[in-house]
């Protein structure tokens, strides 16, 4: 009875094409068709005959997406969640190696990168727990991150700081849509943030030193980082009000303790990065340190950009695109084709139409009946809106380079599948779950 209702219910809606949600998927054909166009710049063009066969072998699979209804991904979340662990591990154990990276399934005529997979595959399984145990307090939160850590650490094995970073972002924006506050979240995030201001700003003084891989590190404390620990205890003691008990004193003290020490044992941190992870963030901070090396990417890019002018040179006649100056500009740099050849208009564009598939995903989450369709939402609004801001963020020498690539336009069978389900999943949400004739 149920498939028959399912069947009927499919027929009456696909009868109407006007149902489906047009404000998502007209953007989505002109970033698909603009990714096309840029990546027949890239490289004189060599990269576009293969993107065309993962976009039609994509449609095909995710197509399909349409006709699943929304409960069978909240009743099988357990089984894709330990599918994608499972991948993670074969990854790992017989995963093919790619510039000191292991992060590929060699199939033979593909390879696949399960990283990018497995982002639904949380997503989804974030949805189903926070629909049955949304986020009332600390122990909430610290339950539902322990379904992130396993593909988090898998995936930093590889190693691969951006996409593993991708899952925070979904976490963070998921979390907080099911019912963590800002104070939960800076409180979970600041040992994160002590690293980062400990690391930037003058030094203050000097506490020591200690022998880290034969290297001697002295350790310092920044004023970035006591202006952020002295901000941290006012805006706990704002919200908490520790003098209504010495449990709170003693909870917010252990806060400030925790992330004194983090800040503190920051060299020792480091010298756990990869040296090619080090080298990203150095060059983030300085790119003229290395213009030949390891910053040479992010002055390449901007070079690109800023030669394209207000209008840029036209399709196919960047200067430094044609001639290939600019490393990964088929993948990770591909928005600096944009900006060279269409200038910043075509760039301004690009931006509006991910704006407008942000803003539409964000509207789908709001307005949903279901609340497991609301969290995927949200969810992919999150991975989303961390891709395209990084990506963007390391063309223009704003964020470090972390090898995240831009949806729909950079090259890769692997992201763009994971880009057209993540949208076609949404397409369902809107199709099922909104009201019909929805702005």
């Amino acid at each position: 009875m149920q498939i028959t209702d399912e069947r009927d219910f499919i027929i009456r809606r696909w009868s109407d094409l006007n149902d489906l949600d047009w404000y998502l998927l007209a953007p989505l054909l002109i970033l698909i068709f603009s990714g096309l166009f840029l990546l027949g710049s890239a490289n004189s063009g060599s990269f576009l005959p293969r993107q065309l066969i993962f976009l039609f072998i994509a449609l095909f699979f995710v197509i399909v997406v349409l006709f699943v209804r929304i409960q069978f991904w909240q009743e099988n979340a357990l089984w894709i969640y330990l599918f994608n662990i499972f991948l993670l591990f074969i990854v790992l154990v017989f995963g093919a190696t790619s510039m000191g990276a292991q992060r590929w399934i060699d199939i033979g005529i593909i390879k696949i990168q399960p990283s990018e997979i497995a982002k639904i595959a949380i997503i989804i399984s974030l949805a189903a727990w926070f629909t049955r145990h949304p986020i009332k307090n600390y122990f909430d939160i610290f339950t539902s991150a322990v379904i992130v850590l396993p593909p988090f650490l898998l995936i930093f094995k590889q190693p691969d700081l951006g996409t593993s970073l991708a899952y925070i972002a979904i976490y963070l924006g998921m979390a907080f849509w099911t019912g963590a506050t800002i104070t939960h979240l800076l409180v979970v995030l600041s040992p994160v943030l002590s690293l980062i201001f400990n690391a930037s700003g003058a030094n203050v003084f000097s506490i020591g030193t200690v022998q880290i891989q034969n290297k001697i590190v002295e350790l310092t404390l920044s004023h970035y980082f006591i202006l952020f620990l002295l901000f941290l205890l006012i805006w706990l003691i704002v919200n908490y009000k520790p003098w209504k008990s010495p449990w709170l004193v003693l909870w917010l003290s252990s806060i400030i303790f925790l992330n004194f020490v983090v800040g503190f044992v920051r060299p020792i941190l480091w010298g756990l990065l990869h040296p090619y992870q080090q080298r990203r963030l150095t060059i983030f901070l300085n790119p003229e340190s290395d213009p030949q090396g390891a910053g040479y990417h992010i002055i390449q890019s901007l070079l690109a950009i800023g030669n394209g002018g207000f209008w840029g040179y036209g399709w196919q006649h960047g200067r430094l695109t044609k001639g290939n100056y600019v490393p990964a500009q088929h993948t990770d740099f591909i928005f600096s084709i944009a900006g060279e050849e269409f200038g910043f208009i075509g760039a301004c564009f690009l931006i509006v139409i991910f704006a407008l598939i942000l803003w539409r995903t964000l509207y789908i989450a709001k307005n949903s009946n279901n609340q497991f369709a609301s969290l995927v939402s949200i969810g992919i609004f999150s991975f989303f809106a961390f891709h395209i801001f990084v990506n963007i963020g390391m063309t223009l020498g704003i964020m470090p380079v972390t090898g995240v690539p831009l949806p729909f336009l950079s090259y890769g069978g692997t992201a763009l599948m994971s880009d057209l389900f993540s949208v076609f999943l949404l397409l369902s949400v809107s199709w099922r779950t909104l009201p019909k004739k929805i702005f």
